[in-house]
């Protein structure tokens, strides 16, 4: 009976200290989105306000509604859908946001699209 009092006592030491270790799980960790690259594609620095700006907006977290001319941003926005990739553009619907978007607004995201999604030759 003593010995089998030992094991298990030693048994739940045992489990007990591997409980207290945090644990390290390999996988992927999306905490927050990519950070926009160092320099853009042509080699200069990029704008990182206006980079962030543009993420927002393509995000749709950054809209002034009534923000603009609705038939003026419509062909820059379409512009801006086809330069997306395939699978992005099955996503985002940019043309939608005409009219919802400031000239600052509509400039970021022309800019982000540009950096995010360059074209390849």
């Amino acid at each position: 009976m003593r010995k089998s009092s030992v094991c298990l006592t030693l048994l739940a030491a045992l489990f007990g200290a591997t409980a207290a270790v945090p644990a390290f799980a390999s996988g992927s960790y999306a905490g927050r989105p990519p950070s926009p690259p160092a320099k853009s594609t042509s080699g200069m620095k990029l704008d990182r306000a206006k980079y962030g700006l543009g993420q927002k907006v393509y995000e749709g977290a950054a809209m002034t509604p009534g923000g603009g001319e609705a038939d003026a941003q419509r062909p820059r926005l379409q512009a801006a859908q086809r330069k997306l990739p395939a699978e992005a553009m099955r996503e985002k619907d940019l043309p939608a946001l005409a009219g919802k978007l400031s000239d600052a607004q509509l400039e970021a995201l022309e800019y982000f699209v540009e950096q995010r999604f360059p074209m390849k030759k």
